[in-house]
């Protein structure tokens, strides 16, 4: 086997949108995803461009619209919120793992993380999915608003492919910040959960990771919108709360947090 090392700098892009509550300002809660995909690969035939439509443009689309609603907003959050693109997620979490560890501010005044990874753009979820979530004290507040956003909660459909520990989020989590990433289920309206489960299917077998993961004109991106205004409001209710949002006692990165503070 032949192998080349090539080194070389990318970088996160990191803005912050300073909190309306001068006591709770210094504090924030984080938006993450990744911009990074695979690149072009020249000596591959044919088509040989990584776009990474769904994995993970979705994500940064619905990154920038969240810091917009957030940006224009007439009343601004109490604590500051950060946006995060990251890089490297593709290599090993690389981007975020440095984020963790050189965080704008101190991770243990970081409220939460809210991560958006490969959010599939197929209609109206009846479904959301926030795998880790029930791991933290803000879970009531998640189940609150997933109700009122008529969204059931949908455990994680794939727990052995380990998803908690393959995304951004994680790497905020390492550092003891509450973190998960939001995503649809698999029911959508109009379907059946069973189609939902084959569109997934189709997609990891014959598109993850492929040139074909590219925008096609019958993408229908109702469900990542309705992901971004659900992630807004939560995001929201964690910058307003009067305590930082912390882990379920006893859970694996209790102990990072409470050192982080």
């Amino acid at each position: 086997m032949v192998s080349k090392v090539r080194n070389f700098e990318s970088n996160n892009v990191v803005a912050i949108l300073p909190g309306a509550d001068h006591k709770m300002a210094d504090e924030a809660v984080m938006y993450t995803a990744h911009y990074d995909h695979f690149g072009v690969r020249p000596d591959m035939p044919g088509d040989n461009i990584f776009n990474g439509a769904e994995d993970n443009a979705t994500g940064c689309g619905i990154l920038l619209e969240v810091a917009r609603a957030f940006g224009t907003a007439a009343q601004k959050p109490r604590r500051s919120i950060i946006f995060a693109a990251v890089t490297a997620e593709e290599q090993g979490l690389l981007g975020s793992e440095y984020l963790g560890k050189h965080p704008p501010i101190p991770a243990g005044k970081i409220a939460l993380d809210l991560n958006y990874d490969d959010v599939k753009p197929l209609g109206a979820p009846e479904e959301v999915e926030v795998s880790g979530a029930e791991r933290t004290d803000f879970y009531p507040s998640v189940q609150a608003t997933a109700k009122e956003f008529r969204l059931a909660i949908r455990p994680d459909a794939r727990p052995e492919a380990g998803h908690f520990y393959r995304s951004d989020h994680f790497s905020l989590a390492r550092v003891g910040i509450p973190s998960f990433s939001i995503n649809e289920g698999m029911k959508y309206k109009g379907h059946t959960e069973a189609w939902g489960l084959e569109q997934e299917r189709d997609y990891v077998e014959k598109h993850y990771h492929q040139p074909s993961d590219e925008y096609h004109p019958e993408m229908d991106f109702v469900g990542d919108s309705a992901m971004a205004r659900f992630g807004f409001a939560l995001g929201w209710e964690a910058a307003s709360l009067p305590k930082l949002v912390g882990w379920q006692k006893g859970d694996e990165f209790e102990a990072a947090r409470t050192k982080s503070q």
